[in-house]
C-alpha cells in the first residue's frame, strides 16, 4: 500500500469524477419512463378482416389498454393495388408489349406512347374509376414538380405516367438458363417493378376517420423518395398534418432516407423543434444498433437529440405465440418487456400477433384473433414495467447529455493508475522507470481528449475493460499465493467457505469498478441512443484471460522452485521453462478443448452469432426474469463466481494446479461484470441490480460446488480407506 500511494490516491481522485459522472447519467435515465405503443393500422386491418369484428371496434378495444396513437402510412401504388383498388399498373416495356393497346385507350394516350415513345423505366398508371383518379392526380399535382409525371387522360379509362430511371428500376432475381450440356445462357432482365410504386400520394380520409372515431389518434408516416423530394412536397405533407390534426409525437421514417433528405431536411428539422417532434431510431432485427436511412444521425444532432428508441415488433417475434412451453403470448410480452427495460426503448411500433405461419395462399398468416389474449398480454406488461418505475403514454426522451473533458481525464488518469499497479505485480520496475510511465500516461490521456475524443473515450473505456478484471485476479491469485505457501491448511470447512466468499466479493468489487468506468466514461447521449456503440468486447474478454497466466505465472511461475520466499515477478527462468516443455498429447487434447470452449463463449457474446442459447437455458432464463427486478446472467452465477469460490477453497486446501484452472475459468465471471455495463443502451441501475443477483445467487451455488466437491473427496477418501481395509484382512 505504502509503495503505491500516489497510485492509489490517483485512482481515488478518478473515482470521485466517475461517481459524479453517473450519477447525471443516473438522473437522465431515471427521468425517462414513459413507454408509447403506436399500432400498425395495415396489418391490424389484415388482422380485422380475419375476425368477426370490425376494425373500429379493434381500435376502441386497444384504446382501453393505454395505448394513444395508430400508425398511418401515406398511401402509393403499392398499397392502393394491396387494397384492391380499380387500378393497372404496368411497366413501360410492359404497356409496349401489349397488341391491343391503341384500340383500349384513347387518342391521346396512342399518341403520347407512339412519338413520346414510353421508357421502358415509365410506369403507366390507368383507371376506370373518377375516385382513384382523382386521388393520383391530387397526390401528384400537390406534392411533384410536372417533370416527373404526365396526366394522358382526364377521361374514363383514365391514364397517368410516372416517368422513370433506371434509378427506380427494380428487377428480380431468376435463376440462370442452361443448355443441354449445361453451360448457362446469359440473360437479359426487363424492369420487374420501380421505386415509383412507393412514391407518396397522400392520406386516405376514411382512414384517418376509421382511427379519430375509435379514440385513438393518427401518427402520420409520409414516403419519402429523395429523387422526387422537394419543399413543396414537405409544405404540402405539413399543411395535411394540420388539416386533419395529426401532427405526430415522433416521425418514423421508412425508406432510405429519412423525411426531407437530401434536398430540404433543414426544413423539416426546423418543422421538428417547432412543434417538438422527436425523431425516431428503429433499432435494428439483431437488437444492435438502429436502422440507418440517410441523413438521420445527422438530423437526431441537429435536434440536439430529441430522439426516442423504436423497437418494431418483427415478424419472427409476431410469430412467438404458445413459444417456449407457454400458454399464451408471454414471449411476446418478454420481447417487449426487455426492450423497454434493458435496452432504452420508449416506443413499441406493435403488429398483431400471429398464430400460424401460413394459410392456404403461402403469402398470408392466419392472425390471432382472441381479444383476451391481448387484454392479457398487455395488462401483464404494464403491471411488469410497473416495478421500473415505467408507465404507457406518450414516449419520453432522454436530454442530451455529455462528458466534460475535464472529467473524462481524470477517469482516464485512474485507469492508468490502475495500469501501472498491475504493471508493478508483473515486472520488477525501478521507482524512477515506474513514475516516468506514470507521468506518459497521464500527458497522454487529455491529449488524446482533446485530438480524438470520440475515440479516446472508446480506447478508455476498452483499456478499463481489460485491466480491472486483470487487476481483480492479482488479488486472486495473491491469496492463492498466500495461503498455499504462507498458511497452515485450514481445515474447518466453514472457514473455508467464509475466506471463500470474501475472496469472491473482493474480486468481483474490483472489476466492478472497471465497469463504472466503462459506463461513466461512455455516458454521451449518442452510445444511450445507440447511435455509437462500444466495440472491443471480445478483446475484453479474451485479454484478460491471458493477462491471467501472466499474473499466475508471476506468482506461482512455470515448474519454479523456492516459491514460498519470492516476491510476485514474471521470471526469465519460467518463459524457457514454458517455451522448451515437451509437449504432451494430453496437453493438445486439453488445449483444442480449452479453445473450442473459448470460441463458443465469445461466440455466444451479442447477438449476431449463430451459436445461441439452447431451449432449456432460454426457458430458464424467462424464470429468472419473471420473478426478479433484473435477470442474473447465467454464466456469471453459475460458472464464473462459483469457481472463483472453489479457486480459493483449493488454494486454503494446497490444490494448486486446480486453484489455476479455476481460476481460468473464473474469468468469464469478471469480465461478464464489465460486459454487462457496456451494453450502454441498459439503464446503470439495471445492470447494477443485476450483476448484484448473480453475486449473490453466485454465492449460494459456490456453497453447493464447495459441498459437493468436499462430498466426493470424502466418498473418494472412504474407498480408498476400505480397500486398503480388505486387502489387509
Amino acid at each position: 500500500m505504502k509503495k503505491n500511494a500516489i497510485l492509489l490516491v490517483i485512482l481515488l481522485i478518478s473515482t470521485f469524477a466517475l461517481a459524479t459522472t453517473l450519477s447525471a447519467r443516473i438522473n437522465v435515465e431515471s427521468d425517462n419512463k414513459v413507454v408509447e405503443v403506436v399500432l400498425d393500422y395495415s396489418e391490424f386491418q389484415d388482422m380485422a378482416n380475419q375476425s368477426e369484428e370490425t376494425l373500429s371496434w379493434w381500435f376502441r378495444k386497444f384504446n382501453g389498454l393505454g395505448i394513444e396513437y395508430v400508425g398511418l402510412q401515406e398511401e402509393n401504388l403499392e398499397s392502393l393495388m394491396m387494397q384492391n383498388q380499380q387500378l393497372e399498373v404496368f411497366m413501360g416495356w410492359e404497356l409496349l408489349q401489349q397488341g391491343n393497346w391503341r384500340e383500349t385507350y384513347s387518342p391521346e394516350v396512342a399518341e403520347y406512347i407512339d412519338y413520346k415513345q414510353i421508357s421502358e423505366f415509365d410506369v403507366f398508371i390507368t383507371t376506370g374509376t373518377q375516385e382513384v383518379f382523382d386521388f393520383i392526380y391530387q397526390g401528384l399535382t400537390e406534392r411533384y414538380d410536372a417533370e416527373y409525371f404526365d396526366i394522358l387522360s382526364q377521361e374514363a379509362p383514365f391514364a397517368i405516367v410516372m416517368k422513370g430511371t433506371i434509378e427506380e428500376a427494380l428487377y428480380q432475381q431468376s435463376l440462370h438458363l442452361i443448355d443441354a450440356n449445361r453451360k448457362v445462357s446469359q440473360q437479359r432482365h426487363k424492369p420487374y417493378s420501380s421505386k415509383l410504386m412507393q412514391v407518396g400520394l397522400g392520406f386516405d380520409v376514411d382512414k384517418i376517420n376509421t382511427v379519430k372515431e375509435s379514440g385513438l389518434k393518427v401518427l402520420p408516416r409520409p414516403n419519402t423518395y429523395k429523387a422526387w423530394m422537394s419543399e413543396k412536397y414537405l409544405e404540402t405533407v405539413f399543411q395535411e398534418f394540420e388539416t386533419y390534426e395529426m401532427q405526430p409525437s415522433v416521425l418514423i421514417f421508412g425508406g432510405g432516407e429519412v423525411l426531407g433528405y437530401p434536398v430540404a431536411d433543414d426544413l423539416v428539422t426546423r418543422y421538428m423543434i417547432e412543434n417538438d417532434i422527436k425523431a425516431g431510431l428503429v433499432e435494428s432485427f439483431v437488437q444492435r444498433g438502429h436502422l440507418e436511412p440517410d441523413g438521420l444521425d445527422l438530423m437526431v444532432r441537429s435536434l440536439d437529440y430529441n430522439a426516442v428508441r423504436i423497437f418494431s415488433v418483427w415478424p419472427f417475434i409476431q410469430e412467438r405465440f404458445k413459444y417456449y412451453n407457454y400458454e399464451g403470448a408471454e414471449e411476446i410480452e418478454n420481447s417487449l418487456y426487455r426492450a423497454v427495460t434493458e435496452r432504452n426503448i420508449r416506443l413499441i411500433f406493435f403488429k398483431p400477433i400471429k398464430q400460424d405461419k401460413y394459410t392456404v395462399r403461402y403469402d398470408q398468416f392466419i392472425y390471432l384473433t382472441d381479444y383476451n389474449e391481448y387484454e392479457k398480454m398487455f395488462e401483464r406488461f404494464q403491471t411488469r414495467i410497473a416495478s421500473h418505475g415505467m408507465v404507457l403514454g406518450s414516449s419520453s426522451r432522454m436530454p442530451s447529455i455529455r462528458v466534460r473533458i475535464a472529467k473524462q481525464t481524470l477517469m482516464g488518469w485512474g485507469i492508468v493508475a490502475a495500469s501501472m499497479l498491475l504493471l508493478t505485480y508483473l515486472l520488477k520496475l525501478n521507482k524512477k522507470v515506474k513514475y516516468s510511465l506514470l507521468v506518459i500516461g497521464l500527458l497522454l490521456v487529455p491529449i488524446a481528449f482533446l485530438v480524438r475524443p470520440m475515440l479516446a473515450d472508446k480506447m478508455m473505456a476498452l483499456w478499463a475493460a481489460m485491466v480491472f478484471p486483470s487487476l481483480a485476479m492479482v488479488y486472486f491469485c495473491n491469496r492463492c499465493f498466500h495461503y498455499v505457501y504462507k498458511e497452515e491448511k485450514t481445515t474447518k470447512l466453514h472457514q473455508q467457505i467464509l475466506y471463500a466468499i470474501k475472496g469472491l466479493v473482493i474480486v468481483s468489487a474490483i472489476s466492478f469498478l472497471g465497469a463504472l468506468f466503462v459506463a461513466a466514461i461512455l455516458s454521451h447521449i449518442e452510445y444511450l441512443l445507440e447511435m455509437d456503440i462500444f466495440r472491443g468486447v471480445k478483446i475484453g474478454q479474451m485479454i484478460p484471460m491471458v493477462a491471467y497466466v501472466v499474473i499466475y505465472a508471476s506468482y506461482f511461475g512455470y515448474k519454479r522452485k523456492n516459491n514460498k520466499d519470492q516476491q510476485p515477478s514474471l521470471k526469465y527462468e519460467d518463459i524457457k521453462n514454458f517455451l522448451f516443455e515437451d509437449i504432451k498429447i494430453i496437453y493438445v487434447i486439453f488445449a483444442m478443448l480449452f479453445l473450442g470452449a473459448g470460441y463458443i463463449y465469445l461466440a455466444r457474446t451479442g447477438h449476431e452469432s449463430n451459436i445461441q442459447a439452447s431451449t432449456m437455458e432460454l426457458i430458464f432464463r424467462n424464470v429468472l426474469e419473471e420473478n426478479l427486478l433484473a435477470r442474473p446472467r447465467n454464466k456469471e452465477f453459475l460458472i464464473g463466481f462459483p469457481v472463483l469460490m472453489m479457486g480459493i477453497y483449493f488454494a486454503k486446501n494446497k490444490m494448486k494446479s486446480l486453484a489455476f484452472l479455476a481460476g481460468l475459468v473464473a474469468m468469464i465471471g469478471q469480465t461478464s461484470i464489465v460486459n454487462t455495463f457496456s451494453h450502454l443502451r441498459t439503464p446503470v441501475y439495471l445492470s447494477a441490480a443485476r450483476t448484484f443477483y448473480s453475486l449473490v445467487f453466485g454465492i449460494v451455488v459456490g456453497v453447493i460446488y464447495i459441498l459437493l466437491f468436499e462430498i466426493a473427496m470424502r466418498l473418494l477418501k472412504y474407498v480408498k480407506e476400505m480397500k486398503v481395509f480388505q486387502q489387509n484382512v
